[in-house]
């Protein structure tokens, strides 16, 4: 049996997240950038704090299960979550995770402080999807089809009049869901481009270490365990579309029979669900059963 670490991105966050995680997390935090995470309701519109508080929701539940001497086979991360996988397998350590993920979102935010935003839109193919946002382009309002997360679930990302429009579209075309998701900036399109160039530098500081096990990339959803694959992964994945049907195609067919999905949510739980069945692939949600639980079931089906 190979077992799977599964973090997830921005969507995913919720009020009240942070309330379990050890306080040394949140002071490691504030130590290494300077930036004080709390837990309010007016944060969660703020790309830094939640970017920051999904990587230490992330990484504390990461060290529990670590200490209950559970390891992963594999790792993906989707989108933010890359930098967890990339802690998982042991690439990057804890604190470089925090300072590239405050570099990485201080700049998206700057970039486009308000009036930008992701959608999903589920029940279309991605032709589909390509075609209603190539239809509803607009130089003044700009729409970029952006993740694969399954055959069916595609996000776009832009500037909000945009996405309005081409989301309304998308119900016109039949979509079984076309709406806002809670990312407060245009992740993975080229309007992101500059972002990566300003995080360039700061992610080429960065020591990067031999990997305990493969890691997905989000880029062009391949298997790697070549250290400056995953720190190009790493630097690029914010404007480029991740390829998550493709990472799970990758690992599935590699021998991923097992999942631990990490806090917050169960989005990628139900992916796995929606594109194996419930039978194919067993999965662990963590925010679900526990660590206690997940432990228990990660020893049993073991």
């Amino acid at each position: 049996m190979r077992t799977a670490f599964l973090f997830p991105g921005q969507g995913s966050q919720k009020v009240g997240m942070l309330r379990a995680v050890p306080v040394q997390y949140i002071e490691r935090v504030k130590k290494i950038t300077g930036y004080q995470l709390e837990d309010l309701p007016e944060n969660y519109k703020d790309p830094v704090f939640i970017q920051l508080a999904l990587l230490v929701k992330g990484l504390s539940v990461l060290a529990a299960i670590q200490r209950n001497e559970i390891s992963p086979d594999l790792v993906a991360g989707h989108s933010l979550g890359a930098f967890c996988a990339a802690v998982a397998c042991k690439a990057i350590t804890f604190d470089d995770a925090i300072r590239i993920v405050y570099q990485r979102a201080t700049l998206m935010k700057a970039a486009y402080p308000t009036g930008y935003a992701m959608g999903v839109i589920v029940g279309l193919t991605r032709t589909e999807v390509a075609q209603v946002v190539q239809a509803t382009f607009d130089e003044m309002h700009p729409v970029y089809l952006s993740n694969e997360n399954s055959p069916l679930q595609h996000t776009i990302s832009g500037e909000m009049t945009g996405l309005q429009k081409t989301l309304a579209a998308a119900k016109l075309r039949q979509a079984r869901t076309a709406k806002l998701l809670k990312v407060p900036v245009p992740s993975h399109c080229r309007l992101m481009q500059a972002t990566v160039a300003a995080l360039t530098p700061v992610i080429n500081q960065i020591t990067f270490y031999p990997t305990i096990c493969p890691y997905l990339k989000n880029t062009d959803g391949r298997m790697t365990q070549d250290t400056e694959a995953i720190r190009q992964d790493l630097l690029e994945n914010v404007a480029q579309p991740v390829q998550w049907n493709q990472m799970m195609d990758v690992a599935k067919e590699w021998g991923m029979t097992l999942t631990l999905e990490f806090p917050p949510g169960n989005t990628l739980t139900k992916l796995i669900h929606v594109k194996f069945g419930e039978r194919s692939i067993r999965t662990i949600n963590i925010d679900q059963h526990g660590v206690d639980d997940a432990t228990f079931l990660y020893q049993k089906w073991r």
